[in-house]
């Protein structure tokens, strides 16, 4: 019912808690010619605290957002069986519980979903393999199921339902079944095998070895021996008591294998037939080719030999017009190589000589036209040096005739009124009143002069003390920043100290727990502690009640002890 209700939801993604989600995802699948077709491949994403608990490795896949994923309704499975929502969620925790035991216990679990595929779990990784069923009912056109096998990296995620055997090897864990028979006598015989097999330490391979033997029965028509009784008892382990086990009677299996096996072997043989007429195909289309290409080749090699014919005719045949090219009886004689190597040896020597004279000729006339810019270059650099002093000295004689002149000013003559009573000459001289102007006016320049060197002084003295702060403020600041750079290594090395010494107790705590071995797992803990699947109870339990009585009447007595 679980893998029914997911291959219903798949549609959507179905999530599992504990063990994965199912979903899919959306492909583009070029198929030549600048054409391509769209795809859904469906996918199986492992728990991430499934993988890390027991350090499985799987392919990662991003799934896209707009995908929806639902989470396992437990109430739509318990609707499709005859079991309750909290029997239905109890089994499937009680079986990721088992796949997880499996798991860490290093052996290779085949986890199959019914219609769906099979989930192999083999050293430390996950693979999940897709019926061809299931994919041909996601895509009923086969493309899905072409692109999946044709793929380098999906090629392994097809596997055909007759893939998966009805009994695993000793060396492949699986999950208790469901088996209740009819007969009380029966039942109680298996639950009584079953606590001695669960009380043992470890079940005998050879009964395993036997038991995939066995072929599929009916419940009606078996009639039970010890020896299969027992075999039979180790394929139902379960978790269930006596009582328990007599209410799930009504879990009858029913075996579709030889169905399945004969629809697959007739789609083999349609796969077959079909095979054999494209390989008859190809074949006629070779054998066609073949013969066209020996036709071709034909008619080449004919008219090769019609032009070789041609041309051996056209060579034979004598030329009616004569010739017009004659032989001379007497001609001069050539000249030897001997000969011809001195006149080229002649030649070679004239000409490197008449190189020689011109390049030496070359270098005499330009080495004299570089001395001769040189001559030309000097003579003006000493034209402009002269032109330049002779100017200079000129522009120095007449700043000093000004300057002469500004010095050597004569005074003015006073300005001419005729009849002026005033005085004339003499009229700037010194007297007693602007001589003592003259002296109010320098103690005053004095003054102010003494009062900017006291302000230059002060001002020179503020600046001096401004600087001193600041430098004992620098001074004061790096010492702050040492400080502070001193305590943050101290810290620093405090906080490593610390580090050090929990890592130093955390690999000891590593290392008490890897010498405690199994007993600290959590899992290992329950298994010494058995209930039963429904009603949770000791799997001991016939029917009596659990309740202690702490007192108890002795008749005749008037005593409760």
């Amino acid at each position: 019912h679980l893998s029914l209700n997911v291959g219903r939801l798949l549609l959507q993604g179905v999530q599992i808690p504990g063990l994965g989600t199912f979903s899919f995802l959306r492909e583009k699948l070029h198929i030549g010619s600048n054409k391509s077709i769209h795809l859904q491949r469906p996918v199986f994403l492992l728990s991430e605290k499934l993988a890390q608990i027991h350090g499985l490795k799987f392919n990662k896949i991003r799934i896209p957002g707009d995908i929806p994923i639902v989470q396992l309704n437990f109430i739509v499975l318990s609707l499709d069986s005859p079991f309750n929502r909290e029997m239905v969620e109890g089994c499937v925790r009680e079986t990721l519980l088992s796949f997880s035991r499996s798991i860490a216990t290093k052996q290779t679990v085949e986890f199959t979903f019914k219609g769906i595929g099979v989930l192999i779990v083999r050293d430390n990784k996950v693979k999940m393999k897709f019926y061809k069923d299931f994919l041909h009912t996601m895509d009923g056109s086969g493309t899905l199921l072409k692109a999946l096998t044709n793929r380098p990296g999906t090629v392994d995620s097809v596997v055909s339902s007759k893939d998966t055997p009805p009994f695993p090897t000793s060396n492949t864990a699986v999950f208790p079944r469901w088996v209740c028979f009819n007969n009380q006598s029966t039942n109680s015989l298996i639950y009584k095998f079953i606590c001695r097999i669960r009380q043992a330490s470890q079940v005998p391979k050879v009964l395993f070895q036997e038991a995939a033997g066995l072929s599929c029965f009916s419940l009606k028509t078996f009639h039970f021996s010890p020896k299969k009784l027992q075999i039979l008892c180790l394929l139902c382990l379960q978790e269930m008591c006596y009582l328990c086990m007599q209410r799930a009677q009504r879990n009858i299996p029913v075996y579709l294998g030889e169905e399945r096996r004969r629809k697959e072997k007739a789609d083999d043989c349609i796969l077959a037939q079909y095979q054999a007429i494209k390989d008859h195909e190809a074949l006629q289309k070779e054998l066609m080719k073949r013969e066209q290409n020996r036709e071709q080749n034909q008619k080449v090699a004919s008219y090769n030999l019609g032009v070789a014919e041609a041309m051996r005719k056209q060579k034979n045949e004598k030329l009616v017009e004569p010739f017009r090219s004659f032989i001379f009886e007497k001609r001069p004689p050539s000249s030897t190589p001997h000969e011809k190597q001195e006149e080229y040896a002649q030649h070679l020597d004239k000409q490197l000589e008449t190189k020689k004279a011109r390049d030496a000729k070359q270098k005499q006339e330009q080495d004299f036209i570089d001395r001769l810019q040189q001559v030309q270059l000097a003579e003006e650099l000493a034209a402009q040096r002269a032109k330049y002093l002779r100017e200079k000295l000129e522009e120095n004689q007449t700043y000093k005739t000004a300057l002469d002149t500004q010095v050597n000013r004569p005074a003015p003559l006073p300005e001419y009124v005729p009849d002026s009573t005033e005085i004339i000459f003499g009229k700037n001289d010194m007297n007693e009143e602007k001589m003592g102007e003259r002296r109010k006016r320098a103690r005053e320049y004095s003054k102010y002069q003494l009062q900017a060197v006291a302000d230059r002084k002060r001002t020179a003295i503020l600046n001096q003390l401004v600087d001193q702060r600041r430098a004992t403020d620098m001074i004061q600041r790096k010492g702050e920043r040492m400080e502070r750079l001193f305590q943050m290594n101290l810290a620093i090395q405090e906080d490593w100290r610390k580090s050090a010494g929990l890592k130093r107790q955390r690999d000891y705590e590593e290392k008490l727990f890897q010498r405690a071995g199994d007993k600290l797992m959590l899992l290992d803990q329950c298994a010494r502690y058995r209930r039963c699947y429904q009603c949770k109870k000791g799997l001991n339990h016939f029917g009596k009640t659990n309740i202690w009585t702490d007192s108890k009447y002795i008749p005749g007595s008037r005593l409760i002890v």
